[in-house]
């Protein structure tokens, strides 16, 4: 035993079964990367994720069967719901002290608070 990792199953899989997965490994980045446009233009690069990540999930799955093909569909949701590299505002404490009470809400029915 040299200790390497037992790749034998790779000889099992088509020739382009590594394609399939640089493609889905390519997919990944560019999803992650996407938190990083700007506004105006993420819904539209989120949709054509979606539209080629379905053709590469379908391919990863007919090769590498339904347990990968799962995996795969669990990560690039979290990778699409999640946005792991999103700037993300939180208000500090100090912010939510200063914020005033809730009942100044526009909605409240006037200064008074009756309707």
């Amino acid at each position: 035993m040299t200790g390497l990792p037992d790749l034998t199953f790779l000889a099992t899989q088509p020739r382009h079964a590594g394609l399939a997965l640089a493609l889905v490994a390519l997919w990944l980045v560019l999803a992650c990367l996407v938190a990083q446009l700007p506004a105006r233009w993420q819904l539209r690069a989120t949709w054509a994720l979606i539209l080629a990540g379905v053709p590469a999930l379908g391919w990863l799955t007919l090769l590498w069967g339904p347990g990968v093909g799962v995996g795969g569909l669990g990560l690039g949701l979290l990778i699409l719901l999640g946005r792991p590299t999103a700037r993300r505002r939180r208000r500090t404490p100090e912010a939510r002290e200063t914020a005033g009470p809730p009942d100044s809400a526009p909605f409240a029915g006037g200064p008074e608070g009756r309707p």
